[in-house]
């Protein structure tokens, strides 16, 4: 292997001992890694980050060099001038040289094997465990749009991700939002990635509110608030995951609106992701969502059962790459049926079956597949009863408790309980006599009635007509679920 090939290796190898993220924020582009006689030069712009680098990474640095190059390493700190420190660099002018877009984060591999298994299989001859087991390593993803499983959803938000990677400025701010596991992520990545496929010098940056926090924090501790904000406020595009970290942290949020105005104001582009709709951001910001008003807001829901199917074909194509087998389409939809949740927990649950699979040596059948899942939802899945869904649903929508079991016909009581009727239909394994019994000893047909109704307002995108006010049905689902969450 050729020298550049093997530092390339060493940096995919540091990224995976670390998380991506992690790989990002302490080393990222603003770390050099030089093998010259055998020896690993490591630099860095500043005595104060090599001192930091040597302390918390030696050992990882050590690791890795063992795993690339099959042998030890001497490690060796020095200043590296040629290096940028983005953190101190002081107000330049407007010419200032682009920077090539960020590499996007690849995806975490779909593990089905503990994270020191994971570390044995690294360290061992051949990729062996200790008794010589061969391990199959699920191939990583890197998210891009090409591989993002549209449905009902999220194609709105996805095809305003695409739009927003090839017309920069034009929505501003965007701001994703919706419950962990939908995608946000994924398609932030899938922006900066198809910036890079496009060839384009464009400066972005893409990072956690909690890494933006951290490098604030950092940079006025260290007296470099001019460098901190030329960093952020000179690129042509920002995009920061999970806003609603900064609830609570009113330094960091005005460092954050002046970041975005500013931005605004050059016709750059801003892409925020949060897991609470722009009225539930006002418990971080009235400020923040003032911002986004004048910008655009998309939701991203959880995905429906086509969508579900699409994910587990996706995650099935991978397990077949790594040789591990490729699932039948019976189980496929015992996955997608079982597992109504996030393109997480899906994840979670055919890591469960393969690792299942594979510590008693049988293959993937249906039935097999079939009690894993239930197991997997038995323990993974906190129980929701009636009396939940309806406490929710009063609460989100200001209905009186009784209003729901009465025999009350209106269209401001009806509409809430065939709500709650679907929602039960959904999140409990209650039976349909069980639920009409619950909400005013109702008949099971019309049980049935109701979730026919609120699917096709579903499948159309339709309204609700809730105490005084319409609102779309996905806001509302969202709305009752994210209670149920927080609960």
């Amino acid at each position: 292997m050729e020298g550049l090939d093997r530092l390339s290796a060493l940096r995919n190898e540091l990224a995976s001992r670390l998380g991506n993220q992690r790989f990002e924020l302490l080393i990222g582009t603003h770390t050099s890694l030089k093998c010259i006689a055998g020896k690993l030069l490591v630099g860095s712009p500043s005595q104060f980050q090599l001192q930091w680098l040597r302390r918390r990474l030696h050992d990882t640095l050590k690791n890795s060099c063992q795993a690339v190059w099959g042998e030890g390493l001497a490690v060796e700190y020095h200043v590296d001038e040629t290096v940028v420190d983005p953190s101190s660099v002081e107000n330049q002018s407007e010419s200032v040289a682009t920077v090539e877009v960020a590499q996007p984060e690849a995806s975490r591999p779909m593990s089905t094997i503990s994270d020191g298994a994971k570390k044995n299989s690294r360290e061992s001859a051949a990729g062996k465990t200790d008794n010589g087991q061969q391990l199959n390593r699920i191939p990583r993803v890197v998210s891009v749009f090409e591989n993002f499983v549209v449905g009902n959803g999220n194609e709105l938000a996805y095809r305003t991700a695409q739009s927003v990677a090839g017309q920069l400025g034009h929505y501003g701010p965007l701001l994703l939002f919706g419950p962990p596991g939908v995608g946000k992520t994924h398609l932030q990545y899938a922006i900066l990635n198809q910036l890079r496929k496009a060839g384009s010098q464009i400066r972005a940056l893409r990072l956690t509110a909690e890494q933006f926090t951290a490098e604030f924090l950092g940079a006025l501790d260290r007296r470099v608030l001019p460098g901190f904000r030329h960093k952020y406020r000179s690129v042509d595009v920002l995009l920061v995951d999970d806003i609603q970290f900064l609830a609570g942290k009113k330094a960091t949020l005005d460092e954050l609106l002046y970041t975005i105005d500013t931005l605004h104001e050059r016709g750059r582009q801003v892409v925020l992701t949060c897991d609470r709709s722009p009225g539930d951001l006002k418990s971080v910001s009235d400020e923040m969502v003032s911002r986004i008003s004048g910008g655009l807001a998309i939701p991203m829901l959880s995905p429906d059962y086509a969508t579900r199917i699409g994910l587990v074909r996706q995650f099935s194509s991978r397990l077949r790459v790594a040789g591990l087998g490729e699932f039948d389409e019976e189980t496929v939809a015992i996955i997608a049926t079982q597992i109504a949740g996030s393109a997480r927990q899906l994840q979670g649950a055919i890591n469960r079956l393969v690792a299942t699979c594979q510590a008693h040596g049988r293959p993937v059948t249906a039935s097999l597949a079939r009690s894993t899942m239930i197991e997997y939802v038995q323990q993974n899945t906190p129980v929701v009863r009636l009396a939940d869904i309806h406490r929710a649903v009063c609460e989100v929508f200001g209905v009186e408790a009784g209003s729901l079991k009465s025999q009350r016909k209106s269209r401001s009581v009806a509409a809430p309980r065939m709500l709650a009727m679907w929602l039960a239909r959904k999140h409990t394994r209650a039976a349909l006599g069980e639920i009409g019994e619950y909400f005013g000893r109702r008949s099971h047909s019309t049980v049935i009635s109701a979730h026919r109704k609120i699917e096709g307002l579903v499948s159309k995108g339709g309204e609700i007509s809730v105490s005084d006010r319409s609102c779309h049905v996905e806001e509302a689902i969202r709305q009752v679920e994210q209670a149920l969450r927080t609960a």
